[in-house]
């Protein structure tokens, strides 16, 4: 028999890990045990998460922005202070904790200009594919800026693009370029501006997971960004729901399925034919009595007359 059993998870009723509330244990009230014919059926059918997290911080590993200048082999770091920057508020950081360039925004080009001051004569941007720190600022590759020049790339300060709930109990249901076995069970996009609700609901894509065998009691919960990095979210409260359905395998198969299944259990055999006679050997088949052939009588001259 199929049956469904739906759990809210409240983040401050689980066990946090670490310092962050995106990483937690969670422990239900009930176990749920999955029969051996039966399969769990797994899903995030609602979350409401505040989008609290800032769009440049240290748990993003976004927040320095590194460059050689002109005569100095050592590499010069910016730390900008964890925040919600818009490009005005980022152009201004970065001008204001240094002396070696001005920066400038272009708007129709999105793009950050840079303008040395003296004494200094160039400026040594480096690219590294892992590093997020320098590509929000549009360093997509190693550049060499003499006197003043645009950097190559458009500045992108949308630094998360989604969320990734992620479980223990997810049995490879989900793959991705850099994982063919993720324990991502929803991916859940931003549709909300900075200190908004981020709503999944039932009329959102639902991904489903399955669990084949065993009992659930307690799993992790972790929220990352896309880069598999936790979200901080400042110890705001946020709430999830899963829903888990226990199917029976037998209720994987289609109507169809089942009832031509049905109609050939019912096909009733055909009509038993009996078996010709056995025929004996010819050995032991009686002959018939031979014949003498009749002679006919001698003819006489009495028979011509």
């Amino acid at each position: 028999m199929n049956y469904e059993i739906t759990f809210n998870v409240r983040s401050r009723e689980c066990t946090q890990i670490g310092n962050l509330n995106t990483d937690l244990i969670v422990t239900l009230p009930i176990a749920i045990v999955i029969p051996e014919d039966s399969v769990c059926e797994m899903s995030v059918v609602s979350a409401e998460i505040p989008l609290s997290f800032y769009n440049i911080s240290a748990d993003l590993i976004n927040n320095v922005f590194s460059y050689y200048v002109s005569g100095n082999p050592t590499l010069q770091n910016i730390t900008i202070p964890d925040g919600n920057y818009t490009v005005d508020t980022l152009m201004l950081e970065i001008n204001f904790q240094q002396a070696h360039f001005t920066l400038t925004y272009d708007e129709t080009f999105n793009r950050f200009f840079v303008t040395l001051i003296s004494p200094a004569f160039d400026l040594i941007l480096l690219y590294d594919v892992n590093n997020f720190n320098n590509q929000i600022f549009g360093v997509n590759q190693n550049q060499l800026i003499i006197s003043s020049g645009f950097i190559t790339g458009v500045v992108n300060l949308a630094s998360v693009h989604s969320l990734q709930i992620r479980t223990s109990l997810n049995t490879g249901s989900t793959i991705s370029t850099s994982n063919p076995n993720s324990n991502v069970c929803q991916k859940i996009p931003l549709e909300v501006n900075p200190y908004g609700i981020i709503i999944h609901t039932f009329n959102n894509y639902i991904q489903k997971s399955y669990i084949k065998s065993g009992s659930i009691k307690t799993f992790s919960l972790q929220i990352t960004e896309q880069n598999n990095k936790l979200i901080n979210l400042l110890g705001c409260v946020y709430e999830l729901s899963f829903l888990f359905k226990i199917i029976k395998v037998e209720s994987h198969i289609t109507e169809e399925q089942k009832l031509f299944r049905k109609e050939r259990l019912n096909q009733k055999l055909p009509p038993e034919v009996s078996p010709p006679p056995e025929v004996p050997p010819l050995s032991e088949v009686s002959q018939p009595p031979e014949v003498s052939p009749e002679v006919p009588p001698p003819i006489t001259l009495d028979d011509i007359a």
